[in-house]
């Protein structure tokens, strides 16, 4: 039975969710776009090296393409490119691949942003892509792209945010960050391992990597949830160095 009190403090994380689920989820619809993009500016590398038009823009890219636009490639990793444990989560072998990932990102992205806000689903994309990145190369994948890796770091992020602060919850919303989601988490990682073309390093590794940055996280929805402004600033600024490290190697 609950107190007055809980039921007080579940009432005003209803509406501070609500409120926030209403604003544009700025950070997703970014990071999808900026997939879509860079998925463009595959297309037109191809076009360049004589691929036929239908071909650039749907078919599977080759693997020398990929490793030239950053791959996570495990003998490159080894030499020292590090950037490209990052930059692969970019990357999509054809339309499919990113349509799919892209679905993933905005269905759980929308959420967790209105839990966490825009910066913090930036830098958990970062984080989970890159354990991602060493999930693949701790599991033997030779050449790893696209985003399922931090895909399953939002999942990750989500499982987390219902175990840390799902007691400031009303049950009906708690459950959608836990019971709820543990099949889908199930039901994906064993299609991974029925289909052998599925990096599941990556999305061990991404899902690893998700629930470790959202068990320390705070939120913007729960009462006493929100980090203070210098731990804000400073996971700005990381974001976006991750960011820019990435993406100046091209």
């Amino acid at each position: 039975m609950a107190t007055p009190h809980q039921e007080r403090s579940w009432e005003r994380a209803e509406k501070r969710l609500d409120f926030y689920l209403r604003d544009r989820p700025i950070a997703t619809v970014g990071l999808c776009l900026f997939l879509a993009g860079f998925y463009a500016y595959s297309c037109v590398v191809d076009l360049g090296r004589g691929q036929p038009w239908l071909k650039a823009l749907a078919w599977n890219r080759t693997r020398d393409l990929m490793a030239d636009l950053g791959a996570r490639t495990a003998d490159l990793v080894q030499d020292g490119e590090y950037y490209r444990l990052l930059r692969y989560g970019f990357l999509h072998w054809n339309a499919g691949h990113l349509a799919m990932n892209v679905a993933a990102l905005w269905a759980i992205g929308e959420v967790l942003e209105a839990v966490y806000g825009p910066t913090r689903v930036l830098m958990l994309f970062a984080v989970s892509t890159m354990a991602g990145g060493i999930g693949s190369m701790i599991g033997g994948g030779e050449v790893t792209v696209g985003a399922s890796g931090g895909a399953f770091g939002f999942l990750g992020a989500m499982v987390a945010f219902g175990w840390r602060w799902g007691g400031r919850l009303s049950p009906h919303t708690r459950r959608w960050f836990g019971p709820l989601l543990w099949p889908w988490v199930a039901g994906n990682l064993a299609l991974g391992v029925v289909l052998p073309f599925i990096d599941n390093g990556a999305h061990v590794g991404g899902l690893i990597g998700g629930l470790a940055l959202g068990a320390v996280y705070g939120n913007r929805v729960t009462d006493h949830g929100e980090s203070g402004d210098l731990a804000r600033w400073a996971a700005r600024a990381l974001t976006l160095a991750l960011y820019v490290w990435a993406l100046l190697q091209l």
